[in-house]
C-alpha cells in the first residue's frame, strides 16, 4: 500500500488551524485574567502501580478580592517537585476562579504546543515525501 502524502497534509494543516484557533483562545483568556500568588498547603499522596506512591501539589489561591480556592496540580513526581509553602504564580478569570492555570509556558501554552509541533510534523512529512517522490521519478535510472 503506498502511502498518499495528501492526507498528511490535510491532518496537519487541521491541527495547524486547531492550534491556531487554542493560540487565539489562550490569549483572550490571559488578557482578561487576573494575576495570583499560590502557596502549596499540602502534597496529595497518589498510589501508582509499578511506580508506587508519587506526590502531586495542592495550592492554595487569594484572589485580589480575598476569595480563597483550591488548585489540583495534574502532575505528580515521586519524590515530590514542590514543598509545603513553595509559592507559585497564577492566572484565572475574575468571573470563574476554577479557571486558574499555573503561569508558566507549558501550562498556559500546552495544547496549542502540542497541536502546532503534531500539525508541522505532519506538514513537513507530507511535504518532504512529495519532494521524494518527484526527485525520483525525474532521476534517470543507471542501467
Amino acid at each position: 500500500m503506498k502511502f498518499n502524502p495528501i492526507f498528511s497534509l490535510i491532518a496537519g494543516c487541521i491541527l495547524l488551524a486547531v492550534s491556531l484557533y487554542k493560540l487565539k483562545d489562550t490569549l483572550e483568556f490571559l488578557e482578561k485574567s487576573d494575576r495570583a500568588p499560590g502557596v502549596v498547603t499540602r502534597l496529595e499522596e497518589l498510589s501508582g502501580g509499578d511506580t508506587g506512591t508519587s506526590y502531586s501539589p495542592v495550592f492554595k489561591i487569594k484572589t485580589k478580592d480575598n476569595q480563597e480556592f483550591t488548585y489540583f496540580h495534574t502532575s505528580s513526581t515521586n519524590p515530590p517537585s514542590w514543598d509545603i509553602g513553595e509559592q507559585a504564580m497564577f492566572v484565572y478569570d475574575p468571573r470563574d476562579p476554577n479557571s486558574a492555570r499555573m503561569l508558566t509556558y507549558f501550562g498556559v501554552f500546552s495544547w496549542t504546543i502540542v497541536f502546532m509541533g503534531f500539525g508541522v510534523f505532519l506538514m513537513t512529512m507530507a511535504i518532504g515525501q512529495y519532494l521524494l517522490e518527484n526527485y525520483l521519478q525525474k532521476r534517470p535510472l543507471n542501467s
